[in-house]
C-alpha cells in the first residue's frame, strides 16, 4: 500500500493517520513541508518511532529516553507543529521496519487528544505560536510573579534567544501548557520581543552574505519541471535530496552539490525528446535557483 498527495490542513493529516490505524497497516507516513521533514514510524497501527531534519523536533527523542515526556506526548507535539505549516505533501509507504521502537502509543488516542487540545486553544494564543516570536527579558515587571519548575525551565530558555516553538518543544511538559506559560510571561511582562534592530543585527552575524539562502517559493518552479519530465516520481525527489543533504534550506553555496545530487535520483531512462532528462534540466534548475538566491 502507497499513497501520496498534498495538504492544506492537519486534518488531512489525521486522516491519514487513521486509515493507518485502522488498517493496522505498518510503515512510514512521511510529512514535508518547505524542506522541513517529519518521518512517523508505525507497527501494526501504532506509533512506535519517529525521526526529522528539524533538531529541536528531534531533540524529543532526548527527552522521551530521559523519561521528560512519553512517546504519546511527543507525537502531539509534532502534529501542534505541522499543525503551523499551512501547505506541504504527505506519503505513506507500507514496509518493514527496522529502527528499534523508542516505545508504543496508540495512534486514534492520539489524534482525539490532538483535536482535543487544538478546539481549546484560543485563536489568539495561536497565533502567537505561529509567528514563532525570539523574546529577550524584560528590564522590570509591573508586579510580583511566583514561578514553578516548568516556568523557570521554560523562562531560562526563553531568555536564551530560543525561538518561541523550540523553547516549548524543548522544555515544556506538554504543547498546550507551554504555549499558555510563555503567553502569560508576555502578558505579566515578563518577557518582551526582541527589537527590529537587535534581531538584524544577530542575523548579520550567525548568516552572513556568503551564506545567504534560496527562496524556498522557486523549489516549486523545479518541482514543476521533474513532474513534467518524469510524471509522478518527481514530486518528491526535492525533500528526498533535502534529507539526503541533512539540511533544511539551502544556502546559496551549495547550490552546485544539491543540483548534482538531485540529478543522480533522476533514472538514465528518462528522457526529453530523446535526449537524457538530466542534462537537459541541469541547466535550467541552477539558472533556477541562482537567479532566486537571496538573503532571506
Amino acid at each position: 500500500m502507497e499513497l501520496r498527495g498534498d495538504f492544506s490542513s492537519y486534518s488531512e493529516i489525521l486522516d491519514l493517520l487513521q486509515i493507518v490505524s485502522i488498517g493496522k497497516k505498518t510503515g512510514e507516513v512521511v510529512l514535508n513541508s518547505d524542506g522541513e521533514s517529519i518521518t512517523i514510524q508505525l507497527k501494526n497501527g501504532k506509533i512506535t518511532n519517529f525521526k526529522t531534519n528539524v533538531p529541536f523536533l528531534e531533540h524529543l527523542k532526548e527527552r522521551i529516553v530521559k523519561g521528560e515526556i512519553p512517546l504519546f506526548e511527543a507525537i502531539k507535539f509534532l502534529l501542534h507543529y505541522v499543525a503551523m505549516w499551512d501547505k506541504g505533501r504527505f506519503s505513506f509507504l507500507e514496509r518493514d521496519i527496522d529502527e528499534e521502537p523508542i516505545g508504543e502509543a496508540d495512534t486514534i488516542n492520539i489524534m482525539m487528544d490532538f483535536t482535543k487540545e487544538q478546539d481549546e486553544i484560543p485563536d489568539n494564543l495561536k497565533e502567537f505560536f505561529k509567528k514563532n516570536p525570539r523574546f529577550e527579558l524584560s528590564e522590570e515587571i509591573s508586579e510580583p510573579v511566583t514561578l514553578d519548575r516548568e516556568d523557570w525551565k521554560l523562562l531560562s530558555l526563553i531568555s536564551k534567544g530560543h525561538k518561541l516553538a523550540e523553547a516549548i518543544f524543548s522544555g515544556a511538559d506538554s504543547f498546550k501548557g507551554g504555549l499558555e506559560r510563555a503567553y502569560s510571561f508576555k502578558e505579566k511582562g515578563l518577557i518582551k520581543e526582541a527589537g527590529e534592530e537587535k534581531k538584524e543585527v544577530k542575523k548579520t552575524v550567525e548568516e552572513p552574505q556568503q551564506n545567504a539562502f534560496v527562496n524556498p517559493e522557486l523549489f516549486e518552479k523545479i518541482r514543476e519541471l521533474l513532474i513534467e519530465a518524469m510524471g509522478p516520481m518527481g514530486e518528491f525527489l526535492i525533500e528526498e535530496t533535502f534529507e539526503d543533504m541533512d539540511i533544511t534550506r539551502l544556502p546559496v553555496n551549495m547550490i552546485d552539490a544539491f543540483v548534482e545530487n538531485l540529478l543522480e535520483k533522476i533514472p538514465d531512462s528518462c528522457l526529453i525528446n530523446g535526449e537524457s532528462c538530466r542534462e537537459k534540466l541541469k541547466n535550467e534548475i541552477t539558472l533556477i535557483l541562482r537567479g532566486g538566491a537571496n538573503g532571506a
